[in-house]
C-alpha cells in the first residue's frame, strides 16, 4: 500500500497530485515539497506528535529531516510551529482550523530564525499563506503577552498531573499538590496552582497565565507519584519550559517529589528529589522551597511600599491614554480609518443601487411577462364565446398579448441588452410562426417561445456574473466593501498595538526609573476602554456592512445558518389552494423583499416554477379543447 501524507492541520489523509494540495476534510492548503514526499513516515509521525501537543518530540524529528535534506519552506514552517506550541483547532462556527498557542515566547514569530528561513524559501501562494498565518499567530501572541504583563508575579509554580487518562479521575497527585499549595500559601507566598489559580479562567485563555507564572516564579515544584505522570504532555510542557528559563536565569530553581528517583526523566539527573514515601514529605518540600526563597529574598533590595508607585503610575497611564485617544483622530492611522469608512460607505451605496435594480427588474419583468399569458388565456376564454373560430381566436389573443410579452421580457433581461434583443427577436419569430403556421407543431413552438426568456434568465443567473451587468457591478462594489472591512480590521489592530506598545514602554520606563522589579501593572480603566473601543471599530463596521459582502458571496448565501423564509413556507402551502396567482405574487414578494439575501427562498422558487407550469398548462388545455 502506497504511503499517504497527512494534513498539517487536521491530520486527514491528503490526495496529493502536485506540490499544492487542499485538504478535503478541513480545507487547509498543504504545500508538498520533494523532501516531504521522500520523508512521509517521519513527517506524519512528527505532525501527529505536534497535533498531540508533544512539541519537543515533534521538533526533534523535524530537525533530523532538516539535517538529512536541503531545507524547504514546509518543513521549516512545521519546525516554527513547535517553537510556539501551535495546535490547529476547528472553529465551531465555520469548521475552519485556526492556530492556537500553547507556548508563548517574548520573541515575535517574525523574529524566529526558522520562520525567516521558511519565508526566504517560499514563493507565491505559499509565501502569502505563511505570512497570513504568522500574522494571526503574532496578533494572538501580542494579546496573550498583554494579559501576562498585567499579572502579579508568582513565587512558586506547582507542576502536577491533574487527570488520569485511563480512569478519567483526578490523580492522587492533586491532593499532594493542594497540600503543598496550602503550606506555601500559609508561609505568605503567591503560588500558581492550576486547580485554584485557573478556576475562573476560560480554557482558551490558560496559556497567558501559565506563561506569566512560569516566567515570574523563582521556584517550581514538580510532583509525580508515577513515572508516566512526569512525561505526560502538559506536565512535561511546563517543567521543560521552566528548565529553559533556568538556563537564562540562575536565580530560578526546580524541586521534585516522587516515589522513586530512578523513575525521573533524564532531564532531572543530578537534581535532588523529595521522596513522597517519607513522613511529612510535602511539609519538608515546602520548607526546602521556603529556605531557597528566603535566601534569594535576603539578597534583593527592599522596595518602597508598592501602592505608592502603583498610584503614581495609574495617573501617568491615565493621562497618556487620554492623550493617545485624543490624538488618534488626527494621526495617520485615524485618517486611514476615516478614508476606509468613507470608501466602504460609497461602495455600499453602489451595492444598494445595483442590488435594487436587479431585484426590481426581476419582480417587474416576471410580473409583466407572466401577466401577459394570464391575459392571453383570458382573451381566449372571451373569444370562445364569439363568432371567431379557434385559430382566429388564438392569432388575435397572441397578437394582443405580444406587446406585454415583449415588455416583460425586455424588463426581465434588461441586465444584458444583447441577450435581451436576441431573446425578444427569437420569441417574436417563433410566436409568429406558431400563430400563422397552424401546424401540428404550434403547441410545441408556443412552449419554446414561452420558455425562452425564463431559460435565458435561469442560465445567466447560474453562470458568471459577467452576463448580468447589475450583478457584476454589485459584486465589484461588494468586493471593495470586503477589502475596506479588512483595512478597518488592520487599522483597528494597528491602533491597539500602538496603544499596547506605548503602555508597555511606559511601564518598563517607569520601573527602570524607580528601580522596581515587579509589583506594578497597568490597571487604568481608560486604557482598557480605549483598547476595547479600537477593537469595536472593526466589529461595528463588520456588523453594519457585512450584509453588503454576503449579498454577492455565493458561499455566504448558501450558509447553513441561513434559515428558510417563513413567508416562503406559507405561500407553498397556499399553492395547494385554488388561489394560484395569489401564491405567485407572494413568491415574487418573498424573494424581492429579502434585500440582502438573509434567508433561503427555495419554497418561493418552487412556487414560481409551479405557477409557470400551471399557466402554460392552462393555455395548452384550452388550445386542445378548442381544437377538439
Amino acid at each position: 500500500m502506497a504511503e499517504t501524507l497527512n494534513c498539517r492541520c487536521c491530520g486527514g489523509v491528503l490526495d496529493v497530485k502536485g506540490s499544492l494540495c487542499v485538504c478535503k476534510f478541513c480545507g487547509a492548503t498543504n504545500f508538498i515539497s520533494l523532501v516531504a514526499s521522500k520523508n512521509i513516515n517521519q513527517l506524519n509521525r512528527a505532525n501527529k506528535l505536534r497535533q498531540e501537543r508533544e512539541f519537543d518530540n515533534a521538533a526533534r524529528i523535524y530537525d533530523v529531516i532538516l539535517v538529512d535534506n536541503d531545507p524547504t519552506a514546509d518543513i521549516l514552517w512545521y519546525r516554527t510551529l513547535c517553537e510556539y506550541g501551535i495546535e490547529y483547532v476547528p472553529d465551531p462556527v465555520s469548521d475552519k482550523y485556526f492556530p492556537t498557542l500553547h507556548r508563548i515566547k517574548d520573541e515575535s514569530i517574525f523574529n524566529c530564525k526558522y520562520f525567516n528561513q521558511a519565508l526566504e524559501l517560499a514563493e507565491g501562494t505559499q509565501k502569502e499563506t505563511l505570512l497570513k498565518e504568522a500574522k494571526y499567530i503574532d496578533e494572538v501572541q501580542r494579546k496573550y503577552l498583554n494579559i501576562a504583563a498585567n499579572e502579579d508575579p508568582y513565587d512558586v509554580f506547582i507542576c502536577y498531573k491533574e487527570t488520569d487518562l485511563d480512569t478519567g479521575e483526578k490523580t492522587e497527585d492533586v491532593e499532594l499538590a493542594e497540600e503543598l499549595y496550602n503550606e506555601l500559601t500559609l508561609k505568605g507566598y503567591k503560588v500558581f496552582f492550576a486547580r485554584e489559580t485557573l478556576k475562573e479562567k476560560l480554557s482558551i485563555d490558560f496559556e497567558p497565565y501559565i506563561f506569566a507564572a512560569l516566567k515570574s516564579s523563582k521556584a517550581m515544584a514538580v510532583i509525580g507519584t508515577r513515572a508516566e505522570y512526569f512525561t505526560s504532555v502538559w506536565v512535561k510542557n511546563e517543567w521543560g519550559r521552566f528548565l529553559r528559563l533556568m538556563d537564562k536565569n540562575p536565580e530560578k530553581q526546580i524541586f521534585f517529589a516522587c516515589n522513586d528517583p530512578e523513575e525521573l526523566p533524564r532531564a532531572f539527573a543530578a537534581k535532588q528529589a523529595q521522596l513522597l514515601g517519607k513522613p511529612n514529605a510535602i511539609k519538608n518540600l515546602a520548607d526546602n522551597i521556603d529556605n531557597f526563597l528566603n535566601r534569594n529574598n535576603a539578597s534583593e533590595t527592599t522596595q518602597p511600599p508598592r501602592n505608592i508607585y502603583q498610584e503614581e503610575f495609574d495617573k501617568i497611564i491615565e493621562t497618556k491614554t487620554r492623550e493617545f485617544v485624543k490624538d488618534f483622530r488626527m494621526s495617520d492611522t485615524g485618517k486611514l480609518r476615516k478614508e476606509a469608512l468613507d470608501d466602504i460607505e460609497k461602495n455600499a451605496d453602489v451595492v444598494d443601487y445595483y442590488n435594487n435594480k436587479d431585484r426590481l427588474t426581476f419582480a417587474l419583468g416576471i410580473s409583466i411577462y407572466l401577466s401577459a399569458f394570464v391575459f392571453m388565456i383570458s382573451l381566449l376564454v372571451i373569444f370562445s364565446y364569439t363568432w371567431l373560430d379557434y385559430w382566429d381566436s388564438y392569432v388575435l389573443a397572441t397578437l394582443l398579448s405580444l406587446p406585454l410579452i415583449i415588455a416583460g421580457t425586455a424588463v426581465l433581461l434588461s441586465y444584458n441588452w444583447v441577450l435581451d434583443l436576441i431573446t425578444i427577436s427569437f420569441m417574436m419569430v417563433v410566436l409568429l410562426i406558431s400563430t400563422f403556421g397552424r401546424s401540428e407543431f404550434t403547441n410545441f413552438l408556443t412552449f419554446v417561445a414561452v420558455y425562452a426568456p425564463i431559460a435565458v434568465y435561469s442560465i445567466t443567473s447560474q453562470v458568471a456574473d459577467s452576463f448580468n451587468k447589475f450583478k457584476h457591478r454589485r459584486s465589484k462594489a461588494s468586493l471593495e466593501v470586503k477589502k475596506g472591512l479588512e483595512d478597518i480590521k488592520e487599522i483597528s489592530n494597528m491602533a491597539s498595538t500602538e496603544l499596547t506598545e506605548a503602555a508597555s514602554n511606559l511601564l518598563r520606563q517607569y520601573k527602570e526609573k524607580n528601580g522596581i522589579l515587579s509589583g506594578i501593572k497597568i490597571k487604568d480603566d481608560d486604557y482598557f476602554k480605549a483598547l476595547e473601543n479600537f477593537n469595536y471599530m472593526y466589529e461595528s463596521a463588520e456588523r453594519k456592512y457585512k450584509k453588503y459582502v454576503d449579498v454577492s458571496d455565493s458561499e455566504a448565501r448558501k450558509s447553513p445558518e441561513k434559515e428558510e423564509s417563513i413567508f416562503g413556507t406559507t405561500i407553498l402551502a397556499s399553492f395547494l389552494t385554488p388561489f394560484t396567482f395569489v401564491s405567485y405574487i407572494g413568491a415574487v414578494l418573498d424573494i424581492v423583499l429579502d434585500k440582502y439575501r438573509e434567508r433561503r427562498h427555495r419554497y418561493a422558487i418552487w412556487v414560481l416554477s409551479l405557477n409557470i407550469i400551471v399557466i402554460l398548462g392552462g393555455i395548452t388545455i384550452f388550445i386542445c379543447t378548442m381544437r377538439w
